[in-house]
């Protein structure tokens, strides 16, 4: 799907890019990504617990499904930080 222009990566400083096209400022579009981070990695264990996820399927999705290094690719140094 097209993002940004012709710009089509899963990546957030794509969805940063493209914040005004939502009528979001990119601080408003960071807020947002930051707000997902901050939630999806300390709860990571719990919903994968209420899953009943198998350890290996828990290492399969951590950093490739959710929180993907590629994912964060010339995004804000603080976005970085939080998903580490």
């Amino acid at each position: 799907m097209l993002i940004d222009g012709n710009r089509r990566f899963s990546q957030i400083a794509v969805c940063l890019d493209a914040a005004p096209n939502f009528l979001l400022s990119r601080e408003e579009a960071t807020a947002i990504a930051a707000a997902q981070i901050s939630t999806i990695k300390p709860q990571w264990q719990a919903v994968c617990d209420e899953a009943t996820l198998s350890v290996i399927d828990r290492e399969l999705f951590w950093r490739r499904q959710f929180l993907n290094p590629f994912a964060f690719d010339g995004t804000p140094e603080t976005l970085n930080n939080l998903a580490r």
